[in-house]
């Protein structure tokens, strides 16, 4: 068994190490782009939110997971487990309310130029940032239970409907209580997977229908792929991604809810697929946005340049 704990807190480190780091790379570049250009395209806007929902749930999942894993426990009181989960919670919900959102919004921008959609396009262009603050106070509202609920190991006490993150507890009162909130938190989250999948399968039709469109819009932009095409390919990577990893969190934790059994290891393998999408997500960017790996790539060619002058300056010096 300690080699089972030893292993999990490995591999938990590594996911949340390489995922924060990814994550701050990804928020780095998108400011620096808006430094130098004094400008953001509106999907670029919500993949830096996205990313700092990542980065947030990867610092109050990720890191209080391996720390515990690696034997360091109790470092959490009582208003320091609601603080953390209450983060965690709510970082995780806006990952999936941003990612769902950005399939929308890029479905509405490649939709075809009828009044509705063209409404559609410009309020969500418009209202931007009020949406992404409205969906922020929505899941502060929808997971204020879960503070309510969480106690620290010095706390806890035997309970039959209890949730054991480790370095936290979350005690529910009742099963009515246990098995209202799993329910309501799974089909929220089944909500917003259809309306995602749907909006990026809708994309996908699109792209598919327009091809010449597409091809005529590449022969027009030299040596780069179309804004279009490359935000759909993110979008479309993303959201099946999401599908896949937030499937399994989500099967998991239903069966958690109508069994009414919260095994250790269970919870293990739901944990770990609840921190892959935050832990690939800045790959994704990475991969597919062009303007990151040039923004990546110069800041790797200034770095160097400095290097080889200092080492230059250096030389002259001793001379």
């Amino acid at each position: 068994m300690e080699l089972y704990i030893l292993t999990k807190g490995i591999i938990f480190c590594i996911m949340a190490s390489v995922g924060i780091v990814g994550n701050s790379i990804i928020l780095g570049s998108f400011q620096k782009s808006v430094y130098h250009e004094h400008k953001s395209a509106s999907t670029e806007i919500i993949l830096f939110y996205t990313g700092l929902a990542n980065l947030f749930m990867l610092l109050t999942r990720g890191v209080p997971k391996f720390l515990f894993d690696f034997g360091i426990r109790k470092f959490f009181n009582d208003p320091g487990c609601k603080f953390v989960v209450y983060v965690a919670r709510v970082s995780r919900a806006m990952t999936i309310c941003l990612t769902c959102f950005l399939s929308c919004f890029q479905c509405s921008t490649i939709a075809s130029s009828k009044w509705k959609w063209a409404y559609i396009k410009v309020y969500m262009q418009t209202c931007l940032v009020r949406i992404m603050v409205g969906l922020l106070v929505m899941n502060m509202v929808a997971c204020i239970a879960a503070p309510y609920l969480s106690v620290s190991l010095n706390n806890s006490t035997e309970h039959k409907y209890i949730f054991n993150l480790g370095y936290c507890f979350i005690i529910f009162p009742d099963n009515v209580s246990f098995q209202v909130n799993g329910f309501v938190l799974f089909v929220r989250d089944l909500l917003f997977v259809v309306l995602m999948s749907a909006s990026s399968v809708y994309v996908l039709l699109i792209l598919y229908k327009h091809k010449k469109i597409v091809k005529h819009i590449k022969r027009s932009v030299q040596n780069q792929q179309t804004a279009e095409g490359q935000a759909a390919k993110i979008v479309v990577t993303l959201v099946s991604l999401y599908v896949l990893f937030f499937g399994i969190d989500n099967s998991v934790w239903f069966y958690q809810i109508t069994s009414g059994q919260v095994h250790p290891i269970i919870s293990d393998v739901r944990y770990f697929f609840s921190l892959c999408y935050s832990s690939l997500f800045p790959f994704v960017i990475i991969l597919l946005n062009k303007k990151i790996r040039n923004k990546l790539k110069c800041s790797k060619e200034e770095e160097f340049t400095q290097l080889q002058a200092i080492s230059t300056t250096s030389k002259v010096a001793k001379k």
